[in-house]
């Protein structure tokens, strides 16, 4: 979706070259290879996937029944002043403002959280933008949840998103995905 430029400053790329069109036309292919072009869908993602996947949410027009994201390193914060990638500040009209907004926090999105992913690996984005969401990724989950319901609750939007935790798991896709709670996650309509 976007290009690096210097430090902090992306350029918008065009919507043909979106990974949420790559999700759309692997979704569309398998309608297709089951002759049922209505099949609905849901998606989960971990680590990177879930964060693919909150950008998918704000951005790309879909018709997912549920939005899982698993324990990403940051979120795209619900905020017009956070700079793009970690809010919407920055952005064309068209993708940003109160009606983009708006639509993300209406989406079918459920917040899937290791109560044990609290550590500070390699992996774990580090950069400005990301430390303002929290220390780890328990925290940055649960502080992304309160902010986007917070707003909503302030400007009497339909606020779509749940918070899941999962016990005593850290940053395992395998045990994550595999838990009961995100087969409960999937299976909300």
């Amino acid at each position: 979706m976007r290009d690096q430029r210097a430090e902090g400053e992306f350029a918008v790329e065009p919507g043909a070259r979106w990974m949420g069109g790559t999700f759309l036309a692997i979704i569309d292919a398998v309608r297709a290879a089951e002759a049922s072009p209505a099949l609905g869908y849901s998606l989960i993602g971990h680590s990177a996937g879930g964060q693919t996947l909150s950008r998918f949410a704000a951005f790309t027009p879909h018709a997912a029944r549920h939005i899982v994201i698993a324990n990403p390193s940051t979120y795209l914060w619900p905020s017009l002043t956070e700079r793009f990638p970690y809010g919407f500040g920055g952005l064309p009209a068209a993708m940003s403002g109160d009606a983009a907004l708006q639509r993300y926090l209406a989406q079918p999105l459920t917040l899937l959280l290791g109560t044990a992913d609290i550590e500070r690996g390699a992996d774990l984005n580090v950069r400005e933008g990301a430390e303002r969401q929290g220390y780890n990724r328990l925290e940055r989950g649960r502080n992304a949840f309160r902010a986007a319901q917070q707003l909503a609750q302030q400007r009497g939007w339909t606020f779509g998103w749940r918070l899941v935790e999962v016990p005593d798991v850290g940053h395992s896709a395998r045990r994550m995905l595999g838990s009961a709670e995100a087969q409960s996650a999937l299976s909300q309509q």
